[in-house]
């Protein structure tokens, strides 16, 4: 019980930190230069320019028909989430509207860059938590279930509908200026759910399959697994070794492998997302384990 009390106190936490970001994305950045921001929010905006009435509570209200979306796919829990995030969402828009008044951007383009930068962490920050703030947030979630894109770039699509409709309501320049602000929050909105330190898969193809997991477990410090597989032309028999590293680590593994290897095969492709145990090993005497194990797979293939 008290485990999942703190998970969901951890959510709530993370969700009131990201709107709060969003919410002065939003007030400092976005409506001094009458710009337009994305989702619910956008059209919140679009309304405020025509209307006057307050931002926060035009979010609010164009939130309510979304509720029911999200009890209808993700269930109880995230519709109560949704809720607290949405309450939250426009009371901090609200409260922190008088950061207009500060005029901290004098260019348009510098305040969409930095509108972008906090939305999209505010964003980011809901999103990797579990939580949700309203707006777009459950339908790109529903969206992300059922087909597993990137919801960063499930917004990005969607506002790109609200932006044109916003060139007719406000102005072409202020649309325009606005297509950079969303694209940053969409990219920051990624990074920051996928996380900074991006991964990557790489499939080996050697005669020294053993040798190269040895080198792998022993210099580049990561496990490793052998698939078995067979050559379309020769139909020979071939061992393709799978392995997940950071970024950083690609060109001390290419170089690692060249050096035992110089025949070897190597693709490495993008990794969205790692879940699971196995991506690192999870002590340093199962580690060594797991080196004694290929040594001695290595002799005896010696």
């Amino acid at each position: 019980m008290f485990k999942k009390w703190s998970s969901t106190l951890y959510v709530m936490a993370m969700v009131t930190l990201g709107t709060f970001l969003f919410a002065i994305g939003i007030n400092a950045f976005v409506v001094p230069h009458k710009l337009v921001s994305g989702g619910i929010s956008g059209v919140a905006l679009m309304l405020y320019y025509l209307t006057g009435i307050q931002v926060g509570t035009l979010n609010l209200l164009l939130n309510i028909p979304v509720l029911y979306a999200a009890y209808r796919w993700l269930g109880r829990w995230h519709v109560m989430i949704t809720i607290f995030g949405t309450v939250v969402s426009s009371l901090f828009i609200n409260m922190l509207r008088f950061l207009a008044d500060y005029d901290l951007t004098h260019d348009p383009l510098v305040g969409a860059i930095l509108g972008g930068l906090f939305c999209g962490i505010g964003v980011g920050t809901v999103y990797r938590s579990g939580g949700n703030a309203g707006g777009l947030d459950p339908i790109a979630l529903i969206i992300r279930k059922y087909y597993g894109l990137q919801i960063g770039s499930i917004v990005l699509a969607i506002n790109m509908v609200i932006l044109t409709i916003a060139a007719f309501v406000v102005n072409i320049e202020a649309a325009a200026v606005t297509l950079v602000s969303l694209y940053i929050s969409a990219m920051l909105t990624n990074r920051v759910i996928v996380g900074f330190d991006q991964r990557k898969a790489v499939f080996i193809i050697s005669y020294k399959p053993y040798k190269i997991c040895d080198l792998i477990i022993n210099q580049i410090g990561r496990g490793a697994t052998i698939l078995n597989g067979e050559g379309a032309y020769t139909h020979q028999h071939k061992q393709v070794i799978l392995v997940v590293v950071s970024l950083m680590q690609v060109a001390k593994l290419k170089k690692a492998v060249e050096e035992e290897d110089p025949t070897a095969f190597l693709m490495v492709t993008d990794v969205a997302e790692v879940i699971g145990g196995g991506f690192t090993l999870p002590s340093k005497a199962e580690t060594q384990q797991a080196i004694e194990r290929i040594r001695a797979r290595v002799e005896m293939n010696d």
